[in-house]
């Protein structure tokens, strides 16, 4: 049977914001890939951040659906593995000594010392995302994406990674960060 998000938290579902953001703390303080060596550490954080983030911005599901569990719509990709996927591309990142300079719903952008590269970490990535991230971003850009759907085409500053194949797509990365941290992926 599949867990709630008040589960993964291990909280009631009339928990306050609070209460859900301690439950968040104290789990990741046990369960991040930094500080737990387990095998499991990462997917069990990649739950955790999944059901925080649901709690946190007041979707309150009452469980999460059987068909959760099933692959995203077209891909074969469970939303789980996603997520682990995700989260252990941008603990790799952060390690390696990335700053993260934007965040929202769709992308985390990371950008390393005075660098004018910038690293795009992305679950879904298509020609149109593609394209607004070229506009947004400018510059020598590679993206992470764990989901690429259909033909991308990529411009002469930008570079894929698809972190499901392991496999790199568009422009050429110069000597430098930038083309350290990618090869940790390919």
């Amino acid at each position: 049977m599949a867990r709630s998000h008040y589960d993964i938290l291990q909280i009631q579902p009339n928990a306050t914001a609070d209460e859900i953001q301690h439950a968040y703390r104290v789990l990741a303080m046990r369960y991040h890939p930094d500080r737990n060596s387990s095998p499991d550490a990462a997917t069990k954080m990649a739950a955790i951040n999944e059901a925080y983030e649901s709690l946190r911005d007041g979707i309150r599901p009452k469980a999460r659906p059987a068909s959760h569990e099933s692959p995203i719509q077209g891909t074969g990709l469970n939303l789980e593995l996603a997520v682990s996927v995700l989260s252990a591309a941008r603990a790799m990142i952060l390690r390696q000594g990335w700053t993260t300079v934007h965040e929202d719903q769709a992308i985390t952008l990371f950008t390393f010392g005075k660098s004018s590269a910038k690293i795009a970490l992305v679950d879904r990535l298509a020609s149109d995302s593609l394209i607004r991230i070229m506009r947004r971003f400018g510059g020598l850009t590679a993206v992470l994406a764990v989901r690429i759907e259909g033909r991308l085409v990529t411009g002469a500053t930008v570079t894929v990674v698809d972190l499901m194949r392991a496999e790199r797509h568009g422009a050429t990365v110069p000597e430098g960060p930038c083309k350290t941290l990618l090869s940790a992926f390919l």
